[in-house]
């Protein structure tokens, strides 16, 4: 950007002129969403809006005031971690931040969400949205990844003087955990970013926060040698979610090499021990069928562990014991997930 052309738009601002529309990359720029994003559907889009920036993360943690700021800081606020979703819409001129945020809130309550804390203008405390959405602060950026310089100026320059500031926090409570959504809102009225500050003025910026509850994913699923000895001599057990089956089968799949190793180290390692070695299922589907199905699933892992390894027979003893011992819910994919497991017990010594 021309340091001179950012200071001829300035001028243009203050003069009351359309001085953005001279930068006509920056107005088809702001016409159009960001390339690869999408609405969060519980909230919606304000009609005629568009899709400046947006991240969107599957575990993360995400805190969204729930009251007024007072002395700089926020009274009160929620915490979640989840899946979360951060997407900073430029919506129309003209439109008032009142009607926008209860045209989100309509979309949300349709939902089954419930206001949690609403505030506008003065009722948000001096202060709001610089604490709330500060551009300069790299943390609360909406980053935009993979985007071309022009749109990555003007998220940057989004929200950074502002009027008719609106909030609202939402809630919807469920069996897997709460959602949270928080809408912000307010109105541009220029910036430090020149050219790119002036091409937003007078348009309404809306940024949509959302967390979701999921279950950090198991990235790291092999248990060493090592951690089965720390936990066989803490807990009397182990857990392995690194061996491998197809669904509704009992044949373990190749992918489950390195835990059938480090479960074969540890044996090495503790010659005298004899151990158990139990299926677990969800509890999805008939009891009987399960435990039969636990069962062969844990004979698979003992013969494995024979074959592959050379693990004497008579020091393994497969079981299956299905759905009978959850370690969490069944209510949703998290849960079954951890209960779809298989476990090594040690046998008390006779």
């Amino acid at each position: 950007m021309h340091k001179w052309l950012g200071l001829v738009l300035a001028a243009g601002l203050m003069a009351g002129g359309a001085a953005w529309a001279a930068d006509p990359e920056a107005a088809r720029e702001i016409a159009k969403d960001q390339p690869g994003a999408s609405d969060w559907v519980a909230a919606g889009r304000y009609d005629g809006s568009h899709l400046l920036a947006q991240t969107l993360k599957a575990f993360d943690e995400l805190t969204l005031p729930s009251g007024p700021i007072a002395n700089g800081k926020f009274k009160v606020s929620a915490t979640a971690q989840g899946r979360v979703m951060r997407s900073l819409y430029v919506a129309p001129k003209g439109r008032s931040t009142l009607e926008i945020l209860a045209n989100h809130k309509q979309a949300l309550l349709a939902a089954g969400f419930k206001p949690v804390f609403e505030c506008g203008g003065d009722a948000c405390g001096e202060g709001f949205a610089r604490a709330k959405f500060d551009p300069n602060n790299t943390e609360q950026r909406v980053v935009v990844e993979k985007s071309g310089q022009i749109r990555t100026f003007l998220t940057n320059a989004m929200l950074e003087y502002v009027k008719d500031v609106r909030y609202g926090l939402y809630r919807k409570s469920g069996a897997g955990g709460d959602t949270l959504a928080g809408i912000y809102i307010a109105q541009m009225t220029g910036g430090s970013s020149g050219d790119y500050s002036a091409a937003l003025t007078g348009y309404e910026g809306v940024l949509i926060e959302s967390v979701e509850p999921k279950a950090m994913e198991q990235k790291i699923v092999t248990v060493t040698a090592g951690e089965i000895d720390s936990k066989i001599a803490s807990e009397g057990r182990a857990i392995f979610y690194g061996l491998y089956f197809d669904f509704d089968k009992a044949d373990i799949k190749p992918d489950s090499k390195a835990q059938l190793t480090e479960i074969a180290n540890y044996l090495a390692k503790r010659p005298a021990l004899k151990a158990f070695v139990v299926g677990h299922t969800d509890n999805a589907g008939g009891l009987d069928y399960n435990l039969n199905l636990s069962l062969r699933r844990a004979q698979a892992v003992v013969a494995a562990l024979q074959s592959q390894f050379k693990i004497a027979p008579g020091r393994l003893t497969p079981r299956g014991v299905g759905p009978l011992s959850p370690i969490a819910a069944n209510h949703d994919d998290a849960g079954r997930a951890k209960n779809r497991r298989v476990e090594m017990v040690e046998q008390a010594a006779l």
